[in-house]
């Protein structure tokens, strides 16, 4: 029975997730969530713990989905082409740290 509910999930998370409307939404959520940068914050163990959790979350989705990490991180690129952006929290312009 617990394999026939998480069958059926898995398929629900395959089928959003494989739409136009799905890949835009999971790769914006790599691109927010740490997939293709690290979720280390020198000297706050807490805070990259947080992260990592963020990332989880996103891993999994991946998974269910059954996409391929190259086709979400050209899809990021082009979110990011769109949004006149190249950073995580689309902002565009780097802070006084030189970071985005």
């Amino acid at each position: 029975m617990l394999l026939k509910k998480q069958a059926k999930r898995a398929t629900k998370y395959y089928d959003l997730l494989n739409t136009d409307l799905g890949k835009d939404v999971l790769a914006d959520m790599c691109d927010r969530h740490f997939m293709l940068t690290t979720t280390h914050v020198p000297h706050d163990p807490h805070s990259t713990a947080f992260n990592e959790g963020r990332r989880a979350v996103i891993a999994e989705l991946i998974q269910l989905a059954g996409t391929s990490p190259l086709e979400l991180q050209e899809k990021i690129k082009l979110q990011q082409k769109e949004n006149g952006r190249d950073s995580r929290d689309g902002i565009g312009q780097p802070d006084e740290f030189g970071d985005y």
